[in-house]
């Protein structure tokens, strides 16, 4: 035979090298896919902590005292984003009296997204009320006797039961994330 009448082609083995490449490259763009959708997410919570701190010291200096958004410290919002839901909308119209009685908190930070804008953590934000002054949950405030408020995101990104938190105090300067990657 000449070298004419060989097949030209690749064999078993070049294919399966072949093969291997591609999946190693697939699994490290998924994972880098996951790692950068995630932070994105993050972000939003972040930011909106980052904004209740503007809107609790601004209230403090009208008013002297920080603001809850709820009636107590797990009074999550919105209420139908849970660990079967990736995103839920607020929800919440401050322009509207009934929702300014039914969210008085959230009303009187000013703070939040538009009601039909989906979000994808949970929100809850809770305050030293001078009047019935009580502790703040173990882990969050030092100085237990100073006006002080806790706001807190979840989210359960794998829909497992598990939450990723981030939560900003009174006396933190950046929001501390617990179980980013439940």
């Amino acid at each position: 035979m000449t070298k004419q009448n060989k097949q030209l082609g690749f064999t078993l083995l070049e294919l399966m090298i072949v093969v291997v490449i591609v999946a190693i490259l697939a699994t490290v763009a998924v994972a880098s896919y996951k790692r950068f959708s995630r932070r994105a997410r993050v972000q939003e919570a972040i930011a909106f902590l980052g904004d209740v701190r503007i809107k609790q010291e601004s209230y403090y200096q009208t008013y002297h005292r920080y603001v809850s958004s709820g009636t107590s410290f797990t009074d999550w919002w919105p209420k139908s984003l849970n660990s079967g839901t990736s995103m839920a909308a607020w929800g919440i119209n401050c322009s509207k009296s009934g929702d300014q009685t039914a969210h008085p908190g959230w009303c009187a930070l000013g703070a939040g997204f538009s009601s039909a804008q989906e979000v994808q953590f949970q929100y809850m934000v809770w305050a030293r009320d001078p009047a019935n002054p009580t502790a703040p949950p173990a882990g969050y405030i030092q100085d237990a006797n100073q006006d002080w408020w806790i706001a807190r995101a979840r989210a359960d990104f794998s829909n497992d039961g598990k939450f990723s938190n981030i939560y900003l105090t009174s006396e933190l300067r950046e929001p501390i994330l617990e179980n980013e990657t439940e």
